[in-house]
Parts: C-alpha cells; sequence; structure tokens
C-alpha cells in the first residue's frame, strides 16, 4: 500500500504531467505504480510507447523508462536490433526490461536525487525517441545524434 507522501508526490507529478504531456496517463494505484503514453515523433513521423515505471521508494529512487511498443527496435539498415544491445552507451540503453523492452538510460543512478522529476525523465525519453528515428535514417548512434542536439547541429 502506498503511504500519503509518495500518493502525494505522485500526484503531483500526475499533475505536471497532465499539463505538460497530456498524452501520459497515470496508472498508480497498483502494484507497480507507472505513467504510460504514446508519442509520435517529429523527425520520423514513428509512434513509441513509453513507460516511466515507479520504483517502490520514490522519489529517493530513479524511476525506469522503458519503450513498451514497438517491443522491437531495429537498428539502421536491418542491421539487428537495439533490444540486443543490453547496457549501451552507443544506444543510451541499459539491461532490457519486462518482456524484454529496450530501457532507456536517462540520469546517472549517482546524479538522481528527489528533486528530479518524472516529466524530467520523460522529457530524456522524447529526446531519446527523436535520436533514434534519426539513427534510423542516418545511421549515427543515438549517443552521436543526442550529442549534436546538445551542441544544436542542424541536421
Amino acid at each position: 500500500m502506498m503511504n500519503s507522501t509518495l500518493r502525494n508526490r505522485l500526484d503531483f507529478e500526475r499533475r505536471i504531467l497532465a499539463k505538460h504531456f497530456p498524452f501520459m496517463r497515470a496508472n498508480l494505484y497498483g502494484a507497480n505504480p507507472n505513467f504510460e503514453g504514446g508519442y509520435r515523433t517529429t523527425s520520423g513521423g514513428n509512434s513509441y510507447r513509453l513507460r516511466v515505471a515507479i520504483p517502490s521508494w520514490y522519489p529517493s529512487d530513479m524511476p525506469s523508462l522503458y519503450v513498451v511498443s514497438p517491443s522491437r527496435l531495429r537498428k539502421f539498415g536491418y542491421s539487428g536490433s537495439i533490444n540486443n544491445e543490453g547496457t549501451s552507451h552507443a544506444y543510451h540503453t541499459l539491461s532490457n526490461g519486462p518482456g524484454g523492452c529496450v530501457q532507456i538510460c536517462h540520469f546517472k543512478s549517482e546524479n538522481w536525487d528527489a528533486s528530479q522529476t518524472c516529466a524530467g525523465v520523460l522529457s530524456k525519453g522524447i529526446m531519446w525517441c527523436e535520436a533514434y528515428d534519426c539513427h534510423l535514417a542516418t545511421g549515427l548512434s543515438i549517443a552521436e545524434i543526442l550529442e549534436n542536439f546538445r551542441r544544436k547541429i542542424s541536421w
């Protein structure tokens, strides 16, 4: 059962997400609380379903971020699957999540603290999806594309 402090925090986060990411839905009262929703990229027009999984000690513990659909994410040129990469700097992924879905690396665990929010996690997930669509078009690694995003290099 969820304590009142966590319930209040998640309700606060639900309101933030409802305002800035209305496509995300709160599933907060079951055994596995999460925020989940679909996102269509601007760079490739592809659709992804993202899930931010809330750990029991949130916000002290960092949530996990998954691409739950499509369940298999191919690499550029159909040369395999990102799902087979596991933890990878080039693809900004961690070990696979439930059902083998891709887990996106969004924060370094040592940089996570209770001031971070699920909205920040989701923002990074959206950037990852945009970078993944660019990877499919260019063959550059997701790490290279995200670095280019940071430098504001135009494509």
